[in-house]
């Protein structure tokens, strides 16, 4: 196909819906990126994003519409046919091999090799050269190992990968999540420029302000449907987020920090503090994080992915060590070595990803909720299994736990059970303070009541929690106060009196503060 007949877009989406069973996730979507545009694609968890690229990828065809990559129907669903067609896709998780070189992951799968079986190195730089000039790689770049890289080194392979595969278009799910400012601003140089030579981008976000930095045009998804498309030098931030918001985009307050916001008025302090931070900082992450929270209180941090919003749990479960600052408990100096001696005294995380951080999957319910607590049932070389067992069936009975027995393998209860065995865990080693992160994720709506209405009951108890969460009304639902980080700072800090406790203050408060173009809409 020569230039002149090439589509004018690179990317067509058109009157898309997807349905799962009786569940339509996306209705009549038309979505389209022209050659050389950089197009923002926004929207809240569950509004579609995912699902929307994953038909552009080929990983399962539309229930209604049609794909087309550069003029082209994509007929076969199946992502080497949307490859084949020119479309690349960087993930959210990094997909790099840290033990290859740069070289190695660009070509992992589709290796040159001669009639010997040996690798022809020469041909694949040679192959490579006009792509990684543009992008700025050097060949001492391909040829070092990835666990040698900085992470924007890492991003930058990770494109060049993808538009070896697909130089049509190029789709980025949260590539800024893991970089520093200078690093997003070499990015953003780098996307600019591939843009330039005719390349279509998606970029997935949730920074808004990585929107009206780099993109040329946004849409937004809300509840499976384009609630706004336009340049976005038509669109405002209070715009965009009244569009993400539907009914709730009056609650968006144009004049910024007010009607309740704390700013830069140091520390928050709470009554009786249980827990205090006081200045603590950690490479690269954290700056300046001080605030203070009290027996019986739920303590939520919002802020969107690379915030630090993790990292803080870390922190104070002993994981990872700050470079500075103090953290006093109950009034006395707290500095947990490991998650160990944390739990010893009384702190318990509750992590993000159950399945590999917070489960033995292929252990019985009661090996699972004994682990942290072995020490109790010891008695000097054997373990006093009645003992288990009673404690065993005591927090099944409590938390509700559905499973033939306490024998049952974990890997065999559902997400919304198997959680409830981490949380089972928690207290089983009687904590004064929980850690959670991301509590619900991956569960079903039941479930999720379930164990927000157990939480609740951990907090009325005497407890305290501080709950990370990018569901923001989970955030609001569960939380006496949130405070936002941003950049590893606390920006902003607003309880159930403020006017700006609703999902529009937050996502307001969780933008990295930037110059905004652009009229109404």
């Amino acid at each position: 196909m020569n230039e002149t007949s090439r589509s004018a877009f690179a990317l067509e989406l058109a009157h898309v819906s997807m349905r799962f069973g009786s569940n339509w996730v996306l209705k009549d979507v038309d979505f389209s990126v022209e050659r050389g545009m950089i197009s923002g694609l926004v929207g809240h968890n569950g509004a579609g994003k995912s699902t929307l690229m994953k038909l552009a990828l080929g990983v399962y065809p539309p229930t209604e519409g049609y794909v087309r990559i550069d003029g082209t129907s994509l007929t076969a669903a199946r992502p080497s046919a949307a490859r084949e067609l020119g479309l690349g896709m960087v993930m959210q998780e990094r997909s790099l091999i840290r033990t290859l070189t740069g070289l190695d992951n660009l070509y992992l799968g589709a290796e040159r090799v001669s009639r010997l079986g040996l690798l022809r190195r020469r041909a694949e730089v040679a192959s490579v050269h006009e792509l990684c000039e543009r992008l700025g790689i050097s060949n001492s770049l391909l040829r070092r190992k990835v666990a040698d890289m900085s992470a924007i080194e890492q991003e930058m392979i990770e494109i060049a990968k993808a538009m070896r595969q697909g130089h049509t278009v190029l789709i980025l799910d949260e590539p800024t999540a893991p970089l520093g400012r200078h690093e997003i601003d070499t990015l953003f140089r780098m996307l600019r420029s591939v843009a330039a030579h005719g390349t279509g981008i998606v970029l997935i976000t949730h920074h808004l302000t990585e929107v009206f930095a780099v993109c040329d045009e946004v849409s937004c998804l809300r509840e499976g449907s384009i609630a706004l498309s336009a340049p976005t030098g038509a669109v405002s931030m209070d715009g965009l987020i009244g569009a993400m918001l539907g009914s709730q985009s009056a609650a968006v307050k144009a004049t910024g920090n007010g009607g309740g916001l704390k700013g830069d008025g140091g520390p928050p302090r709470a009554a009786n503090a249980g827990l205090e931070l006081r200045r603590i900082c950690t490479a690269n992450k954290l700056s300046d994080v001080s605030f203070a929270l009290s027996p019986g209180e739920i303590l939520g941090i919002a802020g969107l992915a690379g915030s630090g919003r993790s990292t803080l749990l870390r922190v104070v479960f002993g994981e990872l060590r700050p470079q500075a600052g103090e953290m006093l408990l109950n009034g006395q100096p707290y500095r947990p070595r490991a998650p160990v001696t944390a739990i010893a005294d009384g702190a318990y995380l509750i992590p993000e990803d159950r399945r590999r951080d917070g489960l033995i999957l292929s252990k019985p319910i009661i090996e699972n909720v004994a682990l942290s607590i072995l020490k109790q049932f010891a008695r000097r070389v054997f373990l006093r299994i009645s003992r288990a067992r009673s404690l065993t069936r005591e927090m099944m009975e409590r938390l509700d736990i559905r499973a033939q027995n306490y024998a049952q393998v974990v890997d065999e209860l559902s997400g919304g059970n198997q959680q409830k065995v981490v949380l089972a865990k928690a207290l089983a080693s009687q904590p004064q303070l929980l850690l959670l992160d991301e509590p619900t994720f991956g569960v079903d709506v039941g479930a999720a009541k379930e164990l927000l209405r157990y939480l609740r009951a951990e907090a009325r108890s005497g407890k305290m929690l501080l709950l990370v969460s990018s569901d923001l009304q989970e955030l609001i639902d569960l939380s006496d106060r949130i405070i936002v980080l941003v950049g590893g700072k606390i920006t902003t800090e607003v309880d159930r009196r403020s006017a700006d406790f609703n999902e529009a203050g937050l996502l307001r408060a969780m933008q990295p503060k930037s110059s905004e173009a652009g009229s109404q809409i």
